[in-house]
């Protein structure tokens, strides 16, 4: 048998003494190192006890703060003197820390290194020095140029300077209050001459602090866009969205069969256009001859009105101022008989003023719902956007699943609308005035051939 790289000895060889091991299985052979080179110290060095030793130091350090044979006894022992049940209830009281809190507590009790870099002063010495000339100059009496321009800066008369609009700090007020500081330099002077002169500020109208629409900047959803809505609430606003999507395809309909060609009817062409354009040309003159014939015979046949005789003019005067007694004692008599219908003329003004009353409250809630519609401030009348709604195979009982629905910006944008704040809008068509022309550059067609 051959012995192995690794210094093992196998079986079969025998040793020349009783004190030899060679033969024996298991038994390394003795290695020979020299200690005196550097690369063998570690390599070849039992240190497992000192690593031990400074693991359980570094133990030691991160859960007591420092090594425990340091320690006084009063920081590791106690004596308890306490009541066990009195203690146990008020442990019970006591609230416990929250877990977020245990998890972010340090689990060492070794300190922060010292960042020395941190405290260092750039110029420290220099800065030194100058603070100690400084306070010998105090000493003396003699201040530095620099607080002798400050106290003679302190010491000047205030002027008063209008205030730059462009600086950040100034102080803000109501531009149409009371107490405008702009104001404050035309106090007590004559209106007539601000009017003048043309100093007086113009009255802000009072149209102009009511707003446009009372509709709520930002409108609660219905209760079937949650994300996990009730079956109830849900269907009733899949059925808005149902009687929406109705309602364009009815008016698509109506747009097409208005459209539509009539039964029987046929397209025109270039002979039917021809003769439509010719029709009437030739019997217009026939007609106008038979027109000037006619009103020739009605003017000899009309007959010649009479000349009334005296007698005649007699009795229809005295028929007319008859007419106007009759008229007259009428009128009287309906008066006269208008005394026994008060009760009668009382229920009537009391209905008629019921009814006013009536037409008055519509026409408020008339106005009232107006004021909620957008207004129409352009050419393009408001249109509702679409209803954010999903289908019930759709829906998830999870936030993190859920699919995002409409979109945030154009919200705002028709919240906008409806309140009247802007005109209603669409994207501009963009259309090319000029043709786009295709050329074959010659590198290219050299590349496909």
């Amino acid at each position: 048998m051959v012995a192995s790289g690794k210094g093992r000895v196998e079986e079969g060889f025998l040793g020349f003494s009783e004190q030899s091991k060679c033969g024996q299985k298991g038994t390394l052979k003795r290695k020979r190192v020299n200690r005196n080179k550097k690369k063998n110290w570690k390599r070849h060095s039992d240190v497992q006890d000192v690593e031990e030793f400074l693991d359980d130091v570094r133990l030691q350090e991160r859960t007591a703060g420092g090594l425990l044979a340091e320690k006084k006894d009063e920081s590791l022992f106690f004596v308890d003197t306490g009541n066990e049940q009195k203690d146990s209830k008020v442990n019970k009281r006591r609230e416990k820390p929250l877990r977020i809190d245990l998890i972010l507590q340090p689990d060492s009790k070794v300190p922060v290194p010292k960042d020395i870099l941190s405290h260092q002063i750039p110029n420290g010495q220099k800065l030194k020095r100058k603070r100690e000339r400084v306070e010998k100059l105090e000493k003396k009496g003699v201040l530095p140029r620099s607080e002798r321009l400050l106290r003679a800066q302190l010491n000047k008369p205030k002027t008063l300077k209008p205030e730059a609009n462009n600086n950040p700090s100034r102080g803000f007020y109501d531009m149409w209050g009371d107490n405008n500081p702009l104001d404050s330099a035309l106090e007590g002077k004559d209106q007539w001459f601000l009017q003048q002169t043309k100093k007086g500020h113009v009255k802000r109208p009072d149209r102009l602090n009511k707003k446009p629409s009372q509709l709520p900047a930002v409108e609660v959803a219905a209760p079937g866009a949650s994300y996990n809505p009730t079956y109830e609430s849900h269907q009733v606003l899949l059925l808005q969205a149902h009687e929406v999507e109705v309602k364009k395809l009815k008016e698509e309909e109506k747009l097409e069969r208005q459209l539509k060609l009539p039964a029987g009817a046929q397209l025109p062409t270039e002979e039917s256009r021809l003769q439509e354009l010719c029709e009437g040309l030739v019997e217009e003159s026939e007609d106008d001859m038979g027109e000037e014939e006619s009103e020739a015979q009605k003017t000899a046949c009309m007959p010649r009105r009479e000349r009334k005789t005296e007698r005649q003019r007699r009795k229809e005067k005295e028929a007319k101022f008859r007419k106007v007694r009759q008229d007259a004692e009428k009128t009287d008599r309906l008066r006269r008989q208008g005394l026994f219908q008060l009760k009668s003329l009382h229920a009537s003004l009391k209905t008629r003023q019921g009814e006013l009353l009536k037409r008055k409250k519509l026409r408020e809630e008339k106005r009232k719902l107006q004021a909620l519609q957008p207004r129409r401030l352009g050419r393009l009348r408001y249109k509702e956007p679409d209803i954010d709604v999903l289908l019930s195979e759709e829906l998830t009982d999870s936030l993190r699943k859920i699919k995002p629905e409409g979109s945030l910006a154009k919200d705002r944008f028709k919240s906008f609308q409806k309140r009247s704040l802007i005109e209603p809008r669409e994207r501009a068509k963009f259309k090319r005035k000029l043709k786009v022309k295709y050329v074959e550059k010659r590198a290219f067609r050299e590349i496909t051939l």
